[in-house]
């Protein structure tokens, strides 16, 4: 957009300037550390953009992205463990649940994505490996955050690199780059996957997106880019874009669309919520080709997770065959856009 037409509260770049002491005053990065319980000593990185879009990167646990708020509304779910530091991860079995913090993004891979399993075929070593990976757990290293003028604009951009490795088995760094403008209702993620190992390495990567009240309520809508979806069992699910207001008993239920335009977008939509908001996600299917949609409904745990990735959520054993294998030096790019809309519709 030409640097003209770009305005908030009215106002071009150069007005903007004109009227504050420093930009900060609108747009802002804050670096900070949690001071007690369970989230003692955590580093986060704090993103407001301005319009009342703000969320926090979480360098030391996978750059997730967490506590994502619009105007004091949250957006995400957080479950009840707190943002654990990296060292209380579990790898055992589900025991990942322990430190599963929720978030609007949490991060699994990149050896495992679901359930949790065990490999004969994995070299090295380790054949066992805990639900979900490590990802979402591994500190980040050279962390950077800045505000930059591109376009006759301003953004914000976090940015750090998570390296999961062996001494002697995979060697795979993630890159990362969150970006948000000034005045902006959203966020892209650029992530650079390559492997520094010796041998050809699969990746296992998932974009575990949560979605709690008040944007999903029993009056809410979810928008699927599918006309149809099965369920982890296989069988076809009549109704995939259904949701509930909390129940006393619901059991989880995963479900995968079965989406065949290469641009996906997913929204979930509540009519009732500012006079119509709604969150999207859109994404490259040639980059991300599998999506899941994980529900859980109950009263006190009601989360809708809308979970793109390189392949569904049945375990390294089963999913290896879905997934790109990565040659030694080997790239791969993942691009994902998160945002707000409003109005009546979705």
């Amino acid at each position: 957009m030409p640097e003209a037409s770009r305005r908030l509260h009215g106002r071009t770049l150069a007005e903007l300037k004109d009227h504050l002491p420093a930009l900060s005053a609108l747009c802002s990065l804050t670096p900070l550390r949690y001071w007690e319980g369970p989230e003692r000593d955590v580093f986060a990185v704090q993103v407001v953009t301005g319009s009342g879009f703000e969320y926090t990167v979480l360098p030391d646990r996978g750059l997730n992205i967490a506590h994502a708020r619009f105007r004091g509304i949250p957006l995400d779910w957080s479950s009840g463990t707190g943002v654990r530091p990296p060292a209380a991860y579990e790898s055992a079995g589900w025991k990942w649940l322990r430190s599963f913090h929720g978030g609007l993004v949490h991060m699994c891979g990149l050896d495992n994505v679901g359930k949790p399993c065990v490999d004969p075929e994995a070299p090295g070593d380790n054949k066992e490996f805990g639900g979900h990976g490590r990802l979402g757990s591994t500190p980040a290293r050279e962390v950077s955050w800045r505000t930059v003028e591109r376009g006759g604009w301003v953004e914000l951009e976090v940015s750090g690199k998570l390296h999961q490795t062996s001494a002697l088995e995979e060697s795979l760094l993630l890159e990362r780059i969150v970006r948000s403008e000034c005045g902006g209702n959203r966020l892209t993620l650029r992530d650079r996957i390559t492997n520094l190992g010796h041998l050809p390495t699969p990746v296992f990567l998932l974009y575990h997106c949560n979605l709690g009240f008040p944007l999903l309520s029993g009056a809410s809508r979810l928008f699927l880019p599918c006309d149809s979806a099965r369920d982890w069992q296989g069988e076809p699910v009549p109704d995939p874009e259904a949701l509930l207001p909390p129940q006393e008993e619901a059991l989880e239920t995963v479900l995968y669309p079965e989406v065949s335009e290469e641009q996906v977008t997913v929204s979930l939509f509540n009519p009732e919520l500012e006079g119509g908001m709604g969150l999207y996600l859109s994404y490259r299917r040639s980059e991300l080709p599998c999506l899941t949609v994980w529900k859980c409904f109950r009263k006190r745990t009601y989360v809708l997770g809308i979970e793109p990735g390189t392949c569904r959520v049945e375990g390294r054993t089963v999913e290896k065959r879905r997934v790109r294998e990565l040659a030694r030096d080997e790239s791969c790019e993942v691009n994902l856009e998160i945002g707000l809309r409003f109005g009546k519709g979705k």
